[in-house]
């Protein structure tokens, strides 16, 4: 049976105590070129990256580049800086986390980036598929969650999301992710 989905209500309205620190896949896109802007990618299967990623992103590791390999604590302020200046991170990016599991690496990294003293930090709403809420195509028509994800997704250019049959191509092209089908 159709399920119907409503549209999105609009992050600043859902009352978060902190909705400055969501954005929306739309964000994403309009910033996707500016140098201003990093995206990272943190997940909990940290192989994941390596297998597709929204274009521009960098992974951070949660293991490997947080978490120091001798002694159980983060990594010291000086490596912490290397890894920075590695990921192409300056004191004016912002940075946007995005990650698996709901974004719950992403938040982790969210976090111990906060706890470096890094203050303009986002986090992608609904994680790489972007945007859990945004079920509905411009036109407030519901969208099914697999032809949704893949649409958005392929808006924002993530490999992982292989191309779908006709309806997925369909819902695609509604977003304004795709070519028309």
């Amino acid at each position: 049976m159709p399920q119907t989905v409503t549209a999105v209500t609009d992050i600043a309205k859902r009352g978060y105590a902190r909705p400055d620190v969501l954005v929306s896949t739309d964000w994403v896109e309009e910033h996707r070129n500016d140098p201003k802007v990093r995206l990272v990618e943190s997940n909990e299967d940290v192989l994941l990256y390596e297998t597709g990623h929204i274009p521009g992103a960098v992974k951070v590791d949660w293991v490997t580049d947080l978490n120091d390999p001798l002694v159980r604590d983060y990594v010291g302020r000086e490596r912490f800086e290397r890894l920075l200046r590695a990921k192409g991170i300056n004191n004016d990016t912002t940075i946007v986390f995005y990650g698996d599991k709901n974004n719950w690496w992403a938040t982790y990294a969210f976090w111990v980036f906060r706890l470096f003293g890094l203050e303009n930090l986002k986090i992608l709403d609904g994680g790489p598929l972007g945007g859990r809420g945004s079920r509905a195509r411009h036109d407030g028509s519901p969208v099914s969650g697999r032809q949704h994800q893949g649409a958005r997704a392929r808006r924002l250019g993530d490999s992982r999301v292989p191309p779908g049959g006709r309806a997925a191509r369909q819902a695609a092209w509604e977003a304004g992710g795709c070519a028309q089908p």
